[in-house]
């Protein structure tokens, strides 16, 4: 159902009566997603959410500011309950103006009671002047850093802003990689001495990367920039992870192009497995699985704030 120049109430009608037409309703909600989008993006955000709607059924309000900079404001709305983004419920709001400067007043109505809140931003909202909106009352908060303009500063940002509840697809992108890595260190004896790791030094994911090996093995890692082919934007670009132990002995994880993902570990037979070919939709449901704070992801941030700070003093 399309509304055109409509209103908060309007939209809320709408959408009763297409759950009272479908038999739904917000009872078997698992939680709310607002998801802060450009046009441009639109097709690829619906597609995620239908995708995750499988694992988490919610009431999904997605957010595209258009014309921000109209004298007016305006809300144009399409209401949908099942059809093309699945099992969710969802309003989709384009806004002019003033509606986009008070995203937050025109969101909170819609939201579905008694189930948590979880905000994504798809775009940079500082770019958009939206920083401060969405945050407030969500109980986790997603952003793509890598979508940022600066996407390294947009993580020092994030950690100078930091309230529990935040997290970052970015991180997401490494959950793989860093399962792997700590899966291979059972059993590891020695100490590290030396991480090396070949990435590009721009992609936050790898800036994540080298501070969580940092946080978890005291071990400052070198990041040498390199160019990395990916068959997708949602892939980490690391090329590989390099360890010396004190003793000498080395183990590595590199990707290959063929998306396996190869450990190197002295005295054991190789092992492969593939982190390649996860889609926004993965990633996104696997971070909606965990709406309490990600404790990990805030040391992670700390350290990672800590070396940013120290090589920009420089």
């Amino acid at each position: 159902m399309h509304l055109k120049d409509t209103t908060t109430g309007d939209i809320m009608k709408a959408l009763e009566k297409q759950l009272h037409e479908t038999g739904g309703g917000a009872s078997g909600l698992a939680l709310n997603l607002v998801a802060l989008t450009t046009e441009d993006e639109r097709e690829e955000v619906e597609k995620a959410a239908s995708f995750a709607a499988q694992e988490h059924p919610y009431r999904l309000i997605l957010a595209i500011p258009r014309d921000v900079d109209a004298a007016e404001p305006r809300i144009d709305a399409e209401v949908t309950v099942g059809e093309r983004l699945g099992s969710a419920e969802a309003i989709i709001l384009r806004l002019d103006g003033p509606a986009a400067a008070h995203l937050t007043a025109i969101v909170l109505p819609m939201l579905a009671p008694d189930v948590p809140v979880v905000t994504w931003w798809l775009l940079d909202p500082v770019r958009y002047g939206l920083e401060h909106e969405l945050r407030s009352f969500a109980d986790r908060r997603i952003t793509y850093s890598a979508r940022a303009a600066d996407p390294v500063r947009s993580l020092y940002r994030r950690a100078e802003s930091y309230v529990a509840g935040d997290t970052d697809i970015c991180w997401t992108r490494i959950s793989l990689w860093r399962s792997l890595i700590a899966s291979a260190f059972d059993g590891v004896t020695q100490s590290v001495e030396k991480i090396t790791i070949k990435a590009d030094d721009g992609d936050p994911s790898a800036q994540l990367m080298a501070a969580w090996l940092h946080t978890r093995l005291g071990v400052a890692p070198d990041v040498v920039d390199t160019e990395v082919e990916r068959n997708s934007e949602h892939l980490p670009a690391i090329a590989s992870v390099a360890f010396t132990m004190d003793g000498g002995e080395t183990m590595e994880v590199e990707r290959k192009s063929d998306g396996t993902t190869v450990l190197r570990q002295a005295g054991l037979p190789k092992r492969r497995q593939t982190l390649q070919g996860r889609t926004l939709g993965q990633l996104l449901a696997e971070e909606l699985r965990h709406i309490d704070p990600d404790t990990a992801y805030r040391r992670v941030l700390d350290t990672f704030q800590e070396q940013y700070a120290a090589e920009h003093a420089a």
